[in-house]
C-alpha cells in the first residue's frame, strides 16, 4: 500500500513543515499576533522540547498521509500536487480546525493563523510529492 510513497520525501516535507512552523509562529512572521491571540507570553511557549517531538511526530504521519493521497490519486506534476494539497486542506484540514474553534471559542484569528499555516505546508508538500514521486 505504501510501497508507491517515498519516505525521504515524506521526512524532507515533515523537517518543512517543522522548519515553516518555527518561523510561522515567531517574531520574524506571525509569532507576537499568534501569541496576542491566544493570550500567552514566549516565555510561556518557550522550552518545550517534549511539544517539538511530538509536532515533528504529528508532521511525520501528516507528510506520509499526504504522500499516500498524492500517490493514489497517480499526480506526478507541480500542478497536480499543489492542487492536492489544496483539496487535502480544505477537505480536512481547515474543516476539522474550523469545528474545534467554532466550539472552543478562540478568537477567529487563532483558526485563521493556524489554517493558512497548514495549507502552506500541504501545498508545499503536496507539490513535493508529486514531483518526487
Amino acid at each position: 500500500m505504501f510501497g508507491q510513497v517515498n519516505l525521504l520525501a515524506v521526512l524532507v516535507g515533515a523537517v518543512i513543515s517543522m522548519v515553516l512552523g518555527f518561523l510561522w509562529y515567531s517574531p520574524v512572521l506571525f509569532g507576537n499576533i499568534w501569541l496576542r491571540q491566544i493570550g500567552k507570553s514566549a516565555d510561556e511557549i518557550s522550552g518545550a522540547a517534549g511539544a517539538y517531538a511530538l509536532s515533528f511526530i504529528a508532521a511525520l504521519v501528516s507528510a506520509l498521509v499526504l504522500a499516500f493521497i498524492v500517490g493514489a490519486f497517480g499526480a506526478n506534476t507541480l500542478g497536480e500536487g499543489l492542487l492536492i494539497g489544496v483539496v487535502v486542506w480544505i477537505g480536512i484540514g481547515a474543516t476539522a480546525t474550523f469545528v474545534y474553534s467554532v466550539f472552543e471559542g478562540p478568537p477567529i484569528g487563532v483558526w485563521l493563523l493556524h489554517g493558512a499555516y497548514q495549507l502552506v505546508v500541504f501545498v508545499i508538500e503536496g507539490a513535493l510529492f508529486a514531483v518526487w514521486a
